[in-house]
């Protein structure tokens, strides 16, 4: 793989996926979705990163008109604290359902988990208004909507209620789980060992925060060593195809004169909302399979179709894996691009300064040293100039592979393990 000259990363992030000297081949995306993990602590995905994503839950007109407004830079709804907090908040108000439905709390603790839940409950309200209502975003009058929908730009109401459904399964790591892992008479005794040292000490406030527990809302301090987690592999490689998606979509060389022609070769923005269509899919079809294999197993013959089903889905999965690796290789291209392009900048400005030296230099006579001086830029700037051209090659080919990657070796199964 081609690398810039003149970067440098620090040896201890050199495993982090966030690492421009990391190169991450289709075999590390694999072994992330297996286990649900990617190394180090990536930043949370963008908010357009987050509503393509979410696209891949909406049905194919609807998700054209997300793609087709976010090619063109128009609008789109954003609640204030951003869609990666709206999945927290949805994260806790799950866990503070099953928490009052599934288990026996004391009486002076259910209060105070109905009043966190009902606070959240309103965040995600406000949220919904506004995605739903898109002020400002949508045209409200007739005259305007009817010019949306001729141009093919309109997002219908029953649409964006769905786009909202998908937002809330915003991929997003190390979302706490310790509510998920309560049940049965185990989290009986914890419930009542934790309520008894609160009620013996600091009282409310302790109880508070023994609810963000409860919620899955409670901050918490990750080992960038163990890498970042996430609910599953389906929401892991969502997540890996967003942020090499984000890192390409905001990378200088990316928006530069040189790629240009390679900008409007591929729509990065349909391709991530296609990934994460296929994605949405595969799980869906995974969880239909496992019912159903939960609810016939005792028909052999039944099981046996089961698994001629999964046999078909097995090249799905690997072909999901090899167009975000062309993703990641764009972002490796343009990442390394973008070295060259900050050096012919350095040399565009020396030219200037060249100037103001020839300047000077020609007053005194000495012309001969201006004259090498020149001489040496300029090569200089002829070698970055191909080494660019070398580049856009090179990103010719990533661009070529995808959607049109060859299924690599299958693996055992299709469908990642989730984490124990």
């Amino acid at each position: 793989m081609i690398r810039g000259r003149g970067l440098s990363e620090p040896a201890g992030r050199i495993g982090d996926m966030t690492s421009p000297q990391r190169a991450v081949s289709a075999a590390d995306l694999r072994q992330w979705t297996t286990d649900a993990r990617v190394p180090g602590q990536p930043v949370e995905l963008s908010d357009t990163a987050c509503i393509l994503v979410a696209a891949g839950y909406l049905v194919p007109t609807a998700r054209a008109t997300v793609v087709r407004r976010v090619s063109l830079g128009m609008p789109m709804p954003v609640p204030q604290a951003g869609f990666t907090e709206l999945r927290r908040v949805q994260r806790g108000i799950l866990h503070a359902e099953r928490k009052l439905t599934s288990t026996m709390l004391p009486g002076f603790v259910v209060p105070i988990i109905r009043s966190r839940m009902s606070g959240l409950t309103r965040r995600r309200d406000d949220a919904h208004r506004a995605v739903v209502a898109g002020k400002g975003v949508f045209p409200s009058g007739m005259r305007a909507i009817r010019r949306e929908r001729r141009e093919n730009v309109y997002l219908e109401v029953e649409e964006r209620e769905q786009l909202f459904a998908g937002l809330l399964c915003t991929p997003v790591a190390n979302l706490s789980t310790s509510g998920a892992r309560w049940a049965g008479t185990d989290a009986l005794d914890k419930v009542a060992g934790v309520v008894d040292k609160v009620a013996g000490r600091a009282g409310r406030r302790q109880v508070e925060h023994w609810a963000d527990e409860v919620f899955g809302t409670a901050p918490t301090t990750q080992d960038s060593s163990r890498g970042a987690t996430f609910a599953d592999g389906y929401e892991t490689l969502l997540f890996v195809a967003g942020h090499y998606y984000d890192r390409v979509r905001t990378n200088p060389a990316w928006l530069s004169d040189h790629f240009e022609m390679q900008r409007v070769q591929v729509n990065l923005h349909a391709e991530l909302a296609e990934i994460a269509s296929d994605v949405v899919a595969l799980r869906a079809l995974r969880v239909d399979l496992d019912r159903a294999r939960a609810n016939g197993g005792f028909d052999p013959g039944f099981v046996a179709h089961i698994k001629e089903r999964e046999e078909a889905l097995r090249p799905v999965w690997s072909e999901l894996i090899d167009r975000v690796h062309a993703l990641v290789e764009i972002s490796a291209t343009v990442e390394s691009a973008a070295v060259e392009l900050r050096l012919l900048n350095e040399f565009d400005r020396a030219t200037t300064i060249d100037a103001r030296i020839d300047h000077l230099l020609s007053r005194s006579g000495d012309r001969e040293l201006s004259a090498d001086h020149s001489r040496r830029l300029s090569q200089q700037v002829r070698s970055g100039e191909e080494q660019l051209r070398i580049y856009r090659d090179v990103l010719q080919g990533n661009i070529a592979q995808l959607g049109t990657s060859a299924p690599a070796q299958l693996p055992p199964k299709y469908e990642p393990e989730s984490p124990k």
